[in-house]
């Protein structure tokens, strides 16, 4: 990349940050007035809720495995990366798969952090009807803004649109049904999606700063040197963004049920369990 085009896509890069940033004030500013978008929408789809029990199932499934959202966006990821052999853009596409899951550990401590929003399952003021095979309480009790499940997989799709522009139209579009479906679901409001997107694209465009782009660089030439051990370790990491450590998370809360017998007042079969545990994640 010659001195012109870095200088070009610097400029690119900080106002991309700084309109991204705007973005995420203004979906907190809706978190926390509910009634301006969150509340109407989500009333207008859990209008629907529990008409079809298949649809309903289809919706849980399409937005609680990964398999639907971020091991699809890994692939594709992959893809780019060996689409090229290209330091500079290697180097692009790894800070920022890196910098995606460092989003998301953001927009968890800013779950806990912000006074927004409780999520559309526990609002009394919704009224939420619950669709068919939902659970009676599948999620976690703190506020939902901005979510995490977005924060990670925008932040990869951002790598994506930025390392293959022609994967773009079916990346964001994609990931924005799927995505979605947690309004229905009672998961979260729109704006913890929107602030959820504007808070990885944020991150994702500083982290494409020259230094930590030659940081990236550095890092792909052990990929050279040492294929064997990089990949190895690429596919591990990869493989628990993709999933967003959903193993370790559920081991570390059996470690902690164990440690704490008075937390886990519901024993339920293993399969049950499983399944409510990954819904409680987000």
């Amino acid at each position: 990349m010659d001195l012109s085009c870095t200088r070009r896509f610097g400029l690119v890069y900080k106002r991309n940050a700084f309109i991204c940033a705007a973005i995420f004030f203004c979906a907190m500013g809706l978190s926390v007035s509910p009634e301006i978008l969150d509340r109407p929408l989500t009333r207008l789809l859990n209008g629907y809720a529990s008409r079809n029990a298949i649809f309903d199932t289809l919706v849980c499934d399409f937005a609680n495995y990964f398999t639907y959202s971020g091991v699809i966006l890994m692939a594709l990821v992959y893809a780019c990366w060996f689409d090229t052999k290209d330091a500079e853009k290697r180097s692009q596409i790894l800070i920022g798969t890196l910098v995606s899951f460092a989003a998301g550990i953001v927009s968890r401590l800013l779950q806990h952090a912000l006074s927004t929003h409780p999520r559309p399952f526990f609002d009394p003021e919704l009224n939420f009807h619950a669709p068919s095979g939902l659970g009676e309480q599948p999620f976690n009790t703190w506020n939902s803004f901005p979510s995490d499940h977005v924060t990670v997989f925008a932040g990869l799709v951002i790598v994506i649109c930025l390392a293959k522009p022609t994967l773009a139209v079916f990346t964001i579009g994609f990931t924005m049904l799927v995505e979605s479906l947690r309004v229905y679901m009672g998961a979260h409001y729109p704006s913890d999606l929107i602030g959820g997107a504007a808070l990885a694209a944020t991150m994702v465009w500083i982290a494409q700063a020259p230094r930590a782009i030659s940081l990236g660089r550095q890092v792909v030439g052990w990929e050279r040197t040492s294929p064997s051990i990089f990949y190895m370790l690429a596919f591990l990491f990869t493989y628990q963004i993709a999933t967003l450590f959903v193993d370790v998370r559920h081991m570390v809360g059996h470690v902690r049920d164990l440690s704490h017998p008075s937390v886990n007042s519901v024993h339920v079969p293993h399969p049950e369990r499983a399944s409510t545990v990954l819904r409680t994640l987000d």
